[in-house]
């Protein structure tokens, strides 16, 4: 929010490298809801937020991935993406709250399918589809499902020099 305010006429890198907020067990590791607060941040800035998966881009971390500015969506050229359903934690207590888990996850889900909607382009109806089992990608296949645009090197824009200013 920072930089949008600082100068909105420059755009935002987003580099990404994460594994999302599942472990290689599919347990929960983090909250699927930071992920739709940057992506509500990025829809928000007047600037341009370009994403860059600079290794891999897992879940939530795809998503924000797909919802960068269109055209200016880029892989590295050995970079994966893999797709999932949010999932919860282990859990214990009363009936009631765990209930209210399942609706907050359906709720997760929800969010996640119609963020990956509006960043490939793609209905709802088959991202879910899509998403009921892991779905890995490599770079190419991530262009083709239209989470990115382009598989960018060390020469391409996407690494522009910039000045720092130190204070």
């Amino acid at each position: 929010m920072w930089l949008d305010f600082d100068n909105a006429s420059k755009p935002i890198y987003l580099y990404i490298n994460s594994s999302g907020t599942q472990n290689e067990k599919k347990e929960s590791v983090g909250a699927e809801t930071d992920a739709y607060a940057i992506a509500d941040a990025m829809a928000y800035c007047k600037s341009k937020v370009y994403t860059v998966n600079c290794g891999m881009a897992y879940g939530q971390a795809a998503m924000l991935l797909s919802v960068g500015a269109k055209g200016y969506r880029g892989l590295q050229p050995n970079s994966s993406t893999k797709l999932y359903l949010p999932v919860v934690g282990r859990s214990s207590g009363p009936v009631t709250d765990m209930w209210r888990k399942a609706k907050d996850l359906e709720a997760n889900a929800e969010s996640y399918i119609e963020l990956l909607a509006k960043g490939t382009g793609k209905p709802k109806e088959e991202i879910a589809k899509d998403i009921q089992r892991p779905k890995y990608m490599q770079a190419k296949e991530a262009i083709v499902y239209g989470l990115a645009d382009k598989i960018i090197d060390s020469q391409d824009a996407a690494y522009e020099k910039r000045v720092m200013i130190t204070i």
